[in-house]
Formats: structure tokens, sequence, C-alpha cells
């Protein structure tokens, strides 16, 4: 837990102070979808067949000298997934916050291209339907970020992203598999946009 509030508070720190480099503000936003393999479970039997996943996110961000960007996100993903040694149904969430660092590829186009890196700390949630329970688990998280921003005018951009969203094994305690630990990871495929002013 110590591990994690120093992460957020470096994080706070280097957010709080870059405004003062920063060249321009933006805002941005995306939904999309995240593809989760069949995770194990330790501790239990079996393993979870997830269904894909629902993600949002959206961040306040500053653009720095040479192309560069950092930002704060806060982002969500839902998936239904089934224990396969029981039929059981399972819901899995996970709320994230993210520092990120981008940088983006210069072009003779509209078209930019874009590379990044965020890491931060999630909160996973788990819930089961037959005995109604549900448990929760903060752990540590890293997305590895790559896209396309198209500039349709001078202040705003769309977007086509791919992440990797993985995060550090959460522990969980439901009814069926009793106490387990899980992997956590998602390809995320999203559709945005960056306003700036």
């Amino acid at each position: 837990m110590k591990r994690f509030t120093g992460l957020l508070l470096i994080n706070l720190l280097v957010l709080a102070a870059v405004p003062v480099w920063a060249q321009e503000t933006y805002l941005s936003g995306n939904i999309g979808f995240g593809i989760r393999s069949d995770s194990k479970l330790t501790g239990a039997s079996g393993k979870f067949d997830n269904d894909p996943a629902f993600v949002v996110n959206g961040a306040v961000g500053f653009k720095l000298q040479h192309n560069f960007r950092v930002e704060g996100e806060i982002g969500y993903h839902l998936n239904s997934a089934d224990r396969t040694t029981s039929g059981q149904d399972f819901n899995f969430s996970m709320l994230s916050l993210m520092g990120n660092a981008y940088v983006d590829i210069p072009t003779q186009s509209p078209l930019v291209p874009y590379l990044g890196i965020g890491l931060g700390f999630g909160i996973a949630g788990a819930s089961e339907d037959v005995f109604d329970t549900s448990d929760s688990d903060l752990v540590g998280a890293v997305q590895l970020m790559a896209g396309l921003g198209y500039d349709i005018s001078p202040k705003a951009t769309l977007t086509f992203g791919y992440r990797y969203f993985t995060t550090t094994d959460p522990d969980f305690a439901l009814a069926g598999p009793g106490f387990f630990e899980t992997e956590y990871k998602s390809h995320d495929f999203l559709f945005g946009a960056r306003f700036r002013f």
C-alpha cells in the first residue's frame, strides 16, 4: 500500500509542476473495447474465460516542447467471464488512475502517429452472480500506447489507438472459488478525440 501511495504522490507532483512548462492544455476522451485472454487462477481450480471488455477513459493533458505530452487519466474497464470448472458467471471491473507520457511523431500531413507509456494504479473489482458476493483490491498498473491522430482543426484531433493495459495480480475472496489470485491483462482498441485550448 505504501508503494502505491508513493507512486500516486509522485504522479500528482509531476502533473502539478508541468503547467509551468506547458505550451498548451488539452482534454481527451476515448471509448472502445478490450480483449482479455483467458486468465489463470492461483489458489483455486480452473480459469476465467473472459468476454470482451467495455473501455472508457478521459484525461487532462499538457503539450510540452519537442512534441512531448503528459497527462493525468482516469479509466474504466468492465467485462464478464465464466469460470471454466463451474460455469459460474463473474464480472470484473478496473478503475484506473494513470500518469501518461507521449511523444508525437511529426509528419508533413494532418496524420500524427504517437507512442506512449503510463504508470499508476487501479482498483480491481470482482463479483459473482450465484451467491451475490463481491470484492476489490488495489493494484499497480502499467500501460503502453500507440496510435494515430488526425488533426481536423488547429484545436481538435480525432484519434485511434491501441493500448496494452496490465496490472499486478489482484486478490479476491468470493463465494465459489473462495480466496484466489488472477491475472489482469487487456488489449484495448479505442476511438477518441483531443481538444486543445
